[in-house]
């Protein structure tokens, strides 16, 4: 499939002058390894927490999350502290209206049906961000009238989104370090704790922790799991401040979602002791505008249900097929272990496949994932497919003691969902999932940008290629949408030094490239003289020709 790239109407004519692109950019943190964290830390100082809100029913998992994502689109520079996401949003387009009305959406059979009831069902993190993945929920409350008669939503509503979801991380209890350069860094966290119902155990200076939990006694205790918003931490908060002494001072910080006027809290925060032995979880939810890709390809609305393997691995992929000529520039994954080894393939599959590999291999991506939770990867590559073409996105990960796979609860629907597992010397063979077994779809996702893509398809040679993507794929995905180009930097066609003239210094600087050389600091795409999407010595001869006055 060729790709007529709108950079050719542009190129063939020489752009007279020089433009200087400047841009704004966020301020974050970002510690290195050998950066001393600071002993104390609030998100606050900052502006980046939003207003304490009150839960009702068993929100206290999407009122934490809500908080989470506001506070990273602050530092994201996304917006300010005035924001509010509307969590009955969410609500509805999970459990309560969970399944879309159209038979058609891949999502449709998805999510629970439980009519306004569900505006009071508990979303673990799983739940929360695996909904959200699917391009829904990131909405301001003032564009849902703030639903608090808890109402139906119109159905339009139902991929109204101001963010997308990029990822979700689970990080390990024990690495406090990491916890604390990632909040400092991306924003505040959910975590997760028992609430053991003993207004007692919330100490006059507003800290909690209990020695009642062992691990296993839940249901002797009056208590239940509680989520709230990590905001920050004072390694030195007093040992003494907490009703039940801990073994050791420091604290987190966290935003409440009780009011702000309950008592136990100080203006809806508390301090919950780095000691707390009920504490299960830290997950931290990052966003990206809505213009971070033009198209998703998804079958899974939401994990629902969890397939738990010994000593094995699985393999697993979803079948698509393009709504349009695409260019596949990312796909996303839901890891159920910490350090999992991953590989995500995508296929352009022949007509009568066999398995979900069995066509051209466009592109593979590998590592070793660190958190659990929902995560997109950009691929090394752009994926063409033509309008109509089925392509997969297969994902297969390595062998663990015990594997975790979370699926949805729809094992049909217009996306076809295979699956497998396999050990050190055996596999299953690929097994076509559908709504009698006891799977449903699986979360492989792809992701499109529109515009040209930086492939040997569009631009076969090598340099120029190279020329193109240094001068207009400024987020590097392979893709330069018009927006790129039109922001781009103009140049003078032979100027490759951005000097404002053509003479010898520019020849001498082509001539160098020809043979290899790998300066960055040139504009390579003015090299090419004749216009022609090949940098080569037929331009080269072209610029010499003008320097001898030869040609105008």
């Amino acid at each position: 499939m060729k790709h007529r790239s709108f950079l050719h109407k542009f190129t063939t004519a020489v752009l007279s002058c020089t433009l200087c692109c400047t841009g704004m950019t966020v301020p974050a943190f970002s510690a290195d390894e050998t950066e001393e964290l600071p002993a104390k830390f609030d998100l606050r100082d900052e502006g980046a927490v939003t207003s304490v809100k009150q839960q009702y029913g068993g929100t206290c998992g999407i009122y934490s999350g809500m908080a989470a994502i506001e506070s990273n689109m602050i530092k994201k520079g996304m917006a300010d502290n005035t924001l509010d996401l509307s969590e009955s949003h969410f609500s509805w387009f999970t459990f309560c209206k969970g399944s879309p009305d159209d038979p058609d959406d891949p999502l449709y059979g998805d999510g629970l049906e439980l009519g306004t009831s569900g505006y009071t069902h508990l979303a673990s993190s799983i739940y929360f961000a695996g909904s959200l993945a699917c391009w829904k929920g990131v909405v301001p409350e003032s564009e849902t009238s703030e639903n608090k008669a808890k109402l139906p939503f119109d159905e339009s509503q139902r991929y109204a989104s101001i963010a997308h979801l990029q990822d979700s991380s689970e990080y390990p209890l024990s690495d406090s370090d990491t916890i604390k350069k990632k909040l400092m860094e991306k924003g505040a966290m959910q975590i997760t704790y028992l609430n053991v119902h003993q207004a007692e155990l919330y100490s006059e200076q507003h800290a909690y922790y209990e020695t009642l939990y062992d691990g296993s006694n839940v249901k002797e205790l009056d208590a239940a799991w509680h989520a709230v918003c990590l905001c920050g931490w004072d390694d030195s908060f007093p040992k003494e401040n907490f009703t039940v002494t801990p073994p050791g001072d420091g604290a987190w910080l966290c935003k409440n979602s009780w009011g702000d006027t309950t008592v136990s809290m100080e203006e809806g925060f508390f301090y919950l002791s780095y000691y707390e032995p009920s504490i299960t979880n830290i997950v931290q939810f990052d966003v990206e505008p809505v213009d971070n890709y033009d198209g998703i390809y998804q079958c899974c609305g939401f994990p629902h249900g969890v397939q738990t393997l010994k000593n094995r691995g699985y393999a697993y992929a979803n079948v698509y097929t393009a709504k349009k000529d695409e260019n596949i520039t990312a796909a996303a994954i839901y890891t159920g272990n910490p350090d999992l080894p991953y590989e995500i393939s995508i296929y352009a599959l022949k007509e009568n496949y066999q398995n979900p590999l069995d066509g051209e291999l466009l592109a593979k991506i590998s590592g070793t994932e660190p958190y659990e939770g929902y995560h997109t990867y950009q691929l090394h590559t752009v994926c063409q497919v033509a309008a109509g073409q089925q392509f997969s996105v297969a994902v297969k990960t390595g062998i663990k003691e015990e594997a975790h796979l979370w699926f949805d609860m729809n094992g049909s629907g217009p996306v076809k969902t295979y699956y497998m597992n396999y050990g050190e010397t055996s596999q299953t063979r690929w097994s076509l999932v559908s709504s009698s077994k006891n799977c449903g779809n699986l979360v492989a996702k792809a992701f499109t940008k529109d515009g040209t893509a930086v492939s040997e398809q569009n631009y076969p040679d090598a340099l120029y290629r190279q020329a193109v993507s240094k001068a207009y794929d400024t987020n590097e995905d392979y893709v330069i949408t018009e927006k790129e180009f039109a922001d781009a930097e103009s140049f003078i066609r032979g100027d490759l030094n951005r000097d404002g003239k053509v003479n010898a210094v520019d020849l001498a600087l082509l001539k160098q490239v020809l043979l290899g050389s790998h300066r960055t600091d040139l504009c390579l795409i003015a090299g090419d003289w004749n216009a022609d999407q090949a940098l080569n010595t037929a331009d080269a001869e072209g610029i010499l020709r003008f320097l001898l006055g030869e040609t105008q």
